[in-house]
């Protein structure tokens, strides 16, 4: 009698029946996930003719550029030479160390000079 009258002070009753399932688990994370998302900045023309000039820039020069990228969750950046633009599939094609990505230009929020030594 003194087992379940303890039970039954306080918030033991519930405290003895709690159980999440994996599903629930899993709604949770994703629901976390879904209110942390960003969504992806509206760019005006002055904003899309800096980044064109920039990229235009990067091609000629055939340096290192910082290409900088629109992510759901936080902004990526990628670094290489800005191997051509193709304004057809609107793509961009960035080369660094032997590695080719394509980057769609509707993805590009920012674009810089890439300075070695974080500068």
């Amino acid at each position: 009698m003194a087992i379940r009258g303890k039970k039954l002070r306080g918030n033991g009753i519930w405290e003895a029946s709690r159980m999440m399932l994996p599903e629930h688990k899993s709604a949770i994370r994703t629901h976390r996930e879904r209110l942390s998302e960003r969504q992806r900045p509206e760019l005006d023309e002055q904003r899309l003719e800096e980044l064109s000039a920039a990229l235009a820039e990067a091609l000629e020069s055939r340096a290192p550029a910082a290409v900088t990228t629109f992510g759901a969750y936080g902004d990526e950046t990628k670094v290489g030479v800005v191997a051509s633009i193709d304004p057809i599939r609107r793509y961009v094609k960035l080369t660094a160390e032997g590695e080719t990505v394509w980057i769609p230009l509707a993805d590009i929020v920012h674009v810089a000079p890439f300075r070695a030594g974080g500068a």
